[in-house]
């Protein structure tokens, strides 16, 4: 199922292809939410379709990197177009200052903790004896049941338990020393 939209004009979009379709069935009912709670209920629906004719004649569907973030920011400014619009007509405009952005980016310091805390990581990893390394790796990462791995590596379920569990004490003793 493609999305034909109209514009304000009441000209018709062409269809885009799967992107543009992934991306309405994807958002719209979070597009709608958003917005109901921040202009008139009547007004929803024209802020949607305008919101995905907007960046469908961007022609850069393809190239949106955070498709979210986009959406409800194209959101806002057709908030604020209307929102404008009705001031020069003499409607009552909406509260732009109730309006939410969601920002999908982690900030430049929850970034670089997250690397931080990732380089403290493997340091801890690497101080694992080898089989205490191997038994986590193969859990956490792996998503292996201990049965499996205790099988594997022929330990008892105990055994691998025991290494896990050790794991996560160290990793969490190594991250609680650098915490804030």
């Amino acid at each position: 199922m493609s999305v034909e939209l109209t514009d304000t004009a009441g000209e018709k979009t062409p269809k885009k292809g799967t992107s543009m379709d992934a991306l309405y069935r994807k958002y719209s009912a979070a597009l709608h939410r958003f917005l109901g709670r921040r202009v008139q209920r009547d007004e929803v629906a024209d802020i949607v379709q305008e919101t995905y004719c907007r960046v469908l004649k961007s022609g850069q569907v393809d190239r949106i990197r955070h498709p979210r973030a986009f959406l409800f920011q194209v959101a806002h400014h057709v908030v604020l177009n209307a929102a404008k619009h009705r001031r020069t007509v003499g409607e009552p405009a909406v509260d732009v200052e109730e309006i939410e952005l969601v920002d999908e980016q982690p900030s430049a310091y929850r970034r670089l903790k997250a690397e931080q805390e990732l380089e403290i990581v493997r340091a801890a990893l690497t101080e694992l004896p080898e089989t205490c390394r191997q038994v986590f790796v193969m859990h956490r990462f792996d998503n292996r049941s201990y049965a499996e791995i205790a099988q594997e590596l022929e330990l008892s379920v105990s055994m691998i338990e025991k290494h896990v569990s050790h794991a996560l004490s160290h990793l969490r003793k190594k991250l609680l020393r650098v915490a804030p």
